[in-house]
């Protein structure tokens, strides 16, 4: 394990020179400053980028309100909420409920008129220990952002600030109107059952409070937009491998883009790995991951992708290596699956295709369409027999007497109306119903002498 303490030790000892910096700069300034690294390494980048949001988290921290949004998203709301960050899901299990003991707790001696400073302090440890996720920042940012200008409390305190912050602090309160969260007004009408000084503290405090948060979400969202231009070269890299798939390469760089930022939010640069090791997981998998949803007509999802992937490089090794096909029972065998699951895979696993084909196929290839029978136009062969049919019957009319071609015509529906009974042509011909049949199997009697040959080949 020597070789994993040296990098730690030496980071460490980084960490500490930074965060003597830093603390030096509070303590002269009181207030949240933009440190900038001397290169645009990515250690120093991270490093910095750690400590920004570190700050940010104590600042919200600071108010009850947190605690509560918290609450509402990952408890009660848990089910119909996305499971964006994994490391969310532990702190369900501890640190949250930690959260909702101390906040009741803090709640209820608040509803008495008396603020234990122990049980705030606990509140505020128990949320600088919550993983935190960039959405949860940014949405808690637009959150306070609107009640804050909602107590007008900027028009009171724009006085004692500077310029740079002062416009850092407009510039952060016009961004909330466009970015306000959907929920936020019904957020802040539900929390009638709390005091308002106590969920975001009296005026001062929010303000003092409320100030760092903006300047501290400044200087870490900069730091992440420098550590993100300095790696496009690393997505770039990356996407070129997989050029000549089902997406441009524009498309490609995108999608290593969104995971470059997910490997930013998620990296700790006290593991003591490089970050461009980390980052090239996390691009490889959101550009392999788009280009599973792109690769399929019908969407197979990324986690039965692997599995066919398996199965089908589990065949190609006992193909190579007996010289046959296995059969289903081999490959649940080699793949540790069932054989049911090994034909789920198999199903799963076909390509759809295009009925018409494409136009890069040629002229003289056919499409699957076709070979299938056109329903659209009747077939050439069935108007020809059906003119042979017509002749062969309008000349076995003309065999029978006048009689006997009315009764054939009126019952079978020939140049007639409707189909009549034997009843019905009995009283038109003033004849009974018994002779009307007599009449008919003398005439198809006839019909079937002259031309029953004929006849039998339209069957």
């Amino acid at each position: 394990m020597s070789y994993f303490n040296e990098p730690l030790l030496k980071q460490d000892l980084n960490a500490l020179v930074f965060n003597s910096g830093i603390e030096t700069a509070k303590n002269s300034d009181n207030e949240s400053q933009e440190f900038l690294p001397k290169d645009n390494s990515n250690f120093e980048l991270a490093q910095l980028l750690s400590i920004e949001k570190t700050n940010l988290i104590d600042a919200l921290a600071q108010f009850p309100a947190t605690a509560l949004w918290l609450i509402n998203k990952y408890t009660e709301n848990f089910s119909s909420t996305e499971k964006e960050d994994l490391a969310i899901e532990p702190a369900l299990s501890s640190t949250l409920i930690d959260i909702k003991k101390q906040f009741q707790a803090l709640s209820v001696n608040t509803s008495t008129h008396t603020i234990d400073k122990v049980d705030n302090k606990n509140l505020v440890l128990a949320l600088q220990l919550f993983p935190f996720s960039f959405h949860d920042l940014t949405e808690l940012i637009n959150i306070f952002a609107y009640s804050y200008k909602y107590r007008e409390i900027y028009c009171q305190a724009s006085t004692k600030n500077s310029d740079d912050k002062i416009n850092i602090l407009l510039k952060r309160l016009e961004a909330s109107n466009h970015h306000k969260p959907i929920s936020a007004t019904q957020w802040l009408a539900s929390l009638t059952n709390y005091d308002e000084q106590f969920l975001f503290l009296c005026s001062s405090d929010m303000h003092k409070y409320y100030t760092n948060a903006v300047l501290y979400e400044h200087n870490w969202l900069n730091l992440r937009k420098k550590l993100a231009t300095a790696n496009t070269r690393l997505v770039l890299f990356i996407a070129n491998q997989y050029k000549g798939s089902f997406l441009d390469f524009d498309d490609l760089v995108q999608e290593g883009q969104s995971g470059l930022l997910k490997a930013i939010d998620r990296y700790d640069y006290r593991l003591g790995f490089q970050f461009s090791t980390y980052a090239g997981y996390w691009i490889r998998q959101a550009i392999s991951r788009a280009l599973s949803r792109c690769e399929r007509v019908v969407r197979i999802p990324c986690g039965r992708i692997g599995t066919i992937n398996k199965v089908f490089r589990t065949k190609d090794q006992f193909l190579n290596r007996t010289g046959r096909e296995p059969t289903t029972k081999e490959l649940a065998e080699h793949t540790e699956l069932t054989s049911n699951e090994v034909h789920d895979v198999l199903s799963m696993s076909q390509y759809a295709m295009s009925f018409e084909g494409s136009i890069e196929d040629g002229e003289s290839s056919f499409a699957p369409i076709d070979f299938l029978e056109q329903q659209t136009f009747t077939p050439a062969f069935i108007d020809i027999a059906k003119t042979e049919l017509d002749n062969i019957f309008n000349k076995a009319l003309k065999i029978l007497n006048p009689r006997e071609a009315r009764v054939i015509c009126c019952h079978f529906g020939i140049e007639v109306d409707k189909e009549m009974t034997l009843h019905e042509i009995g009283l038109e011909l003033d004849l009974t119903r018994e002779r009307v049949r007599q009449i008919q199997v003398i005439a198809l009697n006839k019909i079937k002498r002259n031309f029953g040959e004929q006849l039998v080949n339209f069957l």
